[in-house]
């Protein structure tokens, strides 16, 4: 009755399941611990959401009246059409920058781990 050492205790890693007999002689398994996640990911989801709408609303007018302005004040022999063109021209491509960003947040998004399935749907799949 010495003491244990660390080498002389068994310790299972943590997605094996253990078995502990039971006072009747049945052995029970217990299932593999489920992870939880620590917010929810549809608040998330929603967050981001929300955060790129607002920047599609705002960065094109930010973006139509900052070129206008530029090109009032640095080429005043531009027509109107022109200055509008160029003016619209760079909000569409803010609109498809943010888009792009959007969709690459989308892609590098790291899809959640699988639920367990229990081994009574397992026998209801197969019969």
């Amino acid at each position: 009755m010495g003491k244990k050492t660390k080498s002389q205790t068994k310790t299972l890693p943590p997605n094996e399941q253990q078995v502990k007999p039971e006072p009747d002689g049945l052995q029970v398994s217990n299932p593999p611990a489920v992870e939880e996640q620590s917010i929810d990911k549809s608040v998330e989801v929603f967050l981001w959401l929300f955060a790129y709408s607002v920047l599609m609303f705002t960065l094109p007018f930010l973006g139509f009246y900052g070129v206008r302005n530029w090109l009032d004040e640095s080429f005043p022999d531009l027509d109107t059409f022109q200055k509008n063109c160029y003016s619209v021209l760079t909000a569409v491509l803010v609109v498809n920058a943010i888009v792009a960003m959007y969709v690459l947040k989308a892609i590098r998004e790291k899809d959640p781990p699988p639920l367990p399935v229990e081994e009574n749907q397992e026998s209801k799949k197969d019969q």
